[in-house]
């Protein structure tokens, strides 16, 4: 008996055949989550974009406000502004032994002119170990908000416990949203980090020198005062419009474009072995001279800019050189005031000066963390984006697959897996529609039982395989599967980790330590890899992705299953294409002592003697076609589960035959 589906790609005839859904992230999300009906309680909010300024403040609240470092991050910012008040006091308490030493010069007052330079030399040792202390608080308030924004993005995104649920780094690699996300997590978190710590300190010194200073200055010529807030304000005014916009593009521009060039290097790295049997060196070559050459480009324009912007902040404090003995000389000369007080006007001149043009002097800071918050942001709404979608797939009643864990294997006719009226979609992408991969798909695998799903290239095996491993949950109905913990994945390609050959085999538990290395040679053995113990040892760490064929890593894969003793179900997609016939037999029968059950993705008629069912993916026969009620069902595609026999009869050509 079987039960048939139809399953369309690609047409636009009906909608129930091509249906596209509101992308979660737009202005319209709440509308949308709401009219899907997910419970507002049950969403985090995700708000359009701030202000560079707003979204620098959220980044820091997410450090005062981490359970884990946030008393540390109150106490770190509180001794940082303590020294830096002790630093700013010194600075100025220094202008007025300056004032009194240049004065007993003029004087030639040689008792109180040296007295003048031990008190130098005593302001010098107070603010020394100052200096010192605030250097390095202020170094450990880098490195632990550093750690805390690192953690928090790299948790939502690798789904570590207690972040978030799902795979976020697969849905956001899947639908494009966002460039680079591990260059956000790790450069562009430590750049704004650093950056905005010494712009904050350089804001809090700012209003301290200005407080301080300005009173000095004013006691001394209010005309003085008066002058440099003036040629402040214009220079800044000048500074941030004139060269401000075009600093901040060119370098928005210049990090993606150094993203992609390094991913591009990337890639050449991890297909080395490709690239070189199609001596592709000389197309990877013309690429990267293509990525390169816009980068130049990029770099040239930013370098006329801040070519521009360098004369004109250097000129402006030039300028500046003859201001303070301008307004304050004349007084001195009428004897109205001491000689040393020109000096004290001029460190205090400088002082204000330097403060109000903070903007103009940090304006490459500024346009470079500008950049960075925005990446940053765009990365925290993603990810929020992500979790909202999990949140919403997974709220009772809501559109979606609703992926529900079986009990435990047991009898043999306990469901194993169950596709109760799945309609599947695949899942959203910027700019591609979204497309109906299959209507109502209903069967039912139990225990001791096994799957083979069988159908021509790109007709949508994998997609029915990355539903029931819960990855694409876009569309409606029931799919019911042992818990995930007992279900094992296995893709054509396995993932090699980056560890030892032990973490190999454990991965992705790596850390546990009760498996012991006679169990460890006794799974390599099994799947034929046992010549590997005589020129590694368990311990030692290599480039298996390079060192292993494609072949032996899938039977790595094998292996992985065999020690893991709480897995029941395996989904294999063309696990052991990589295999010859006699290392895939035996791999299959390892599977069947030691699995409930398990599905599979394959091509060659000698896996039909491994499994008990099929689910065949074939285009219709002309009758069923002319029958169907659609008039754009010229081109359907049918899915029927049958047991294995009863698909070799109806198929003679695609049985196997010893």
């Amino acid at each position: 008996m079987s039960w048939r589906n139809r399953m369309r790609f690609g047409k636009k005839s009906r909608d129930e055949d091509l249906e596209v859904v509101p992308v979660i992230g737009k202005e319209s999300e709440q509308e949308d989550l709401l009219e899907r009906g997910v419970p507002a309680e049950t969403w985090q909010d995700v708000k359009p974009k701030s202000t560079v300024l707003g979204a620098a403040l959220m980044l820091a609240s997410m450090f005062f406000r981490d359970s884990a470092m946030g008393r540390r991050a109150i106490s770190l910012t509180v001794a940082v502004l303590v020294l830096l008040l002790l630093e700013i006091g010194a600075i100025v308490y220094y202008s007025s032994v300056q004032k009194e030493y240049m004065t007993a010069l003029q004087e030639k007052n040689i008792d109180a002119f040296y007295h003048g330079l031990w008190m130098v030399g005593a302001v010098i040792i107070f603010i020394s170990p100052i200096i010192a202390l605030h250097e390095y608080t202020s170094g450990m308030l880098k490195m632990t908000w550093r750690a805390s924004l690192t953690r928090r993005f790299a948790g939502l995104y690798l789904a570590a416990p207690g972040y978030c649920e799902g795979n976020p780094f697969y849905r956001l690699t899947l639908t494009g949203e966002i460039d680079n996300p591990d260059q956000r997590i790790c450069q562009d978190v430590h750049e704004f980090v650093g950056i905005a710590v010494h712009l904050a300190q350089d804001i809090v010194r700012t209003v301290l020198n200005i407080a301080s200073f300005a009173a000095i200055l004013y006691s001394i010529s209010p005309a003085a005062c008066y002058g440099v807030l003036v040629y402040s304000i214009v220079g800044t005014i000048v500074a941030t419009k004139g060269f401000g916009p075009w600093l901040g593009f060119y370098q928005l521009q210049r990090v993606k474009q150094e993203a992609g060039l390094r991913y591009d290097l990337i890639r050449v790295r991890e297909n080395a072995e490709s690239v070189a049997f199609f001596e592709g060196g000389e197309a990877e070559w013309s690429k990267f001279n293509t990525l390169f050459s816009g980068l130049l480009q990029t770099v040239y324009k930013s370098v006329l800019v801040t070519s521009g912007f360098g004369m004109f902040n250097r000129s402006f404090h030039w300028a500046t050189f003859a201001v303070a003995p301008l307004l304050v000389g004349p007084a001195y000369l009428r004897g109205e005031v001491q000689f040393g007080v020109i000096s004290q006007a001029s460190m205090a001149f400088n002082i204000i000066l330097g403060a109000m043009t903070l903007i103009m002097d940090k304006l490459e800071s500024l346009t470079d963390v500008g950049v960075r918050v925005r990446r940053l942001e765009d990365l925290e709404l993603s990810l929020r984006k992500c979790r909202n979608e999990m949140q919403m797939s997974s709220a009772a009643g809501l559109a979606g697959v609703q992926c529900i864990a079986s009990a435990e294997p047991g009898p043999s006719d306990t469901a194993m897996l169950r596709f109760c009226k799945v309609t599947l979609r695949t899942p959203p992408r910027a700019g591609i529609l979204q497309q109906t991969l299959c209507h109502d798909l209903s069967f039912e695998l139990v225990s001791n039982q096994s799957l083979l799903i069988v159908g021509e290239s790109g007709i949508g095996k994998s997609s029915l395989l990355r539903a029931a491993a819960g990855l694409w949950t876009d569309g409606r109905g029931t799919l019911q599967l042992c818990k995930r913990q007992h279900v094992f994945f296995m893709p054509q390609k396995p993932y090699m980790f980056l560890g030892s050959l032990r973490d190999q085999l454990l991965y992705p538990h790596v850390e546990e330590s009760f498996v012991s290395n006679s169990d460890l040679e006794k799974a390599l053995r099994q799947v034929n890899l046992g010549h590997l113990l005589e020129q590694h040892s368990l311990s030692e760490s290599k480039e298996w992705a390079s060192l292993l064929s494609l072949g032996q890593q899938q039977r790595i894969n094998f292996a992985r299953v065999l020690l893991r003793s709480d897995v029941r179900m395996a989904l294999i997609d063309e696990g052991t294409s990589a295999c010859d016939p006699a290392n895939e037999a035996v791999l299959y029968e390892l599977l069947q002592q030691r699995l409930c059950s398990y599905v599979s993705i394959g091509h060659r008629p000698a896996l039909q003697r491994f499994h008990s069912h099929a689910l065949w993916l074939h285009k219709p026969s002309l009758e069923s076609a002319a029958s169907a009620c659609s008039p754009s069902a010229s081109d359907p595609t049918e899915i029927e589960f049958m047991p294995m026999a009863e698909f070799q009869a109806k198929n003679p050509a695609l049985a196997y035959r010893e």
